[in-house]
């Protein structure tokens, strides 16, 4: 098994980027190695990242870091929270 894999999307994640993004998400999955995703370079993110953000976080190995407090802002309005322990960071 190898280390977390560690994703850093860049510019905006919108409808329009996310087949990319959800792709490099499902091969760390199936992968079984944990995901890091940093969204810290994240410009516009759109309701269709946030979705696929909030199923990828349903696995306990993807952890979000480095999250804008506009993104997180975006969650809250979704209504989704991380579970005890697993903050946005």
């Amino acid at each position: 098994m190898t280390g977390p894999m560690h994703l850093a999307p860049s510019g905006d994640l919108t409808i329009f980027e996310i087949c990319d993004f959800k792709a490099q998400l499902q091969t760390g999955l199936k992968q079984d190695q944990g995901i890091t995703v940093d969204l810290g370079e994240t410009g516009t993110v759109d309701a269709s990242a946030l979705q696929l953000l909030i199923a990828a976080c349903r696995h306990e190995s993807v952890q979000l870091i480095n999250v804008p407090a506009r993104v997180a802002e975006r969650f809250a309005q979704m209504g989704w929270t991380r579970p005890k322990g697993q903050g946005l960071t």
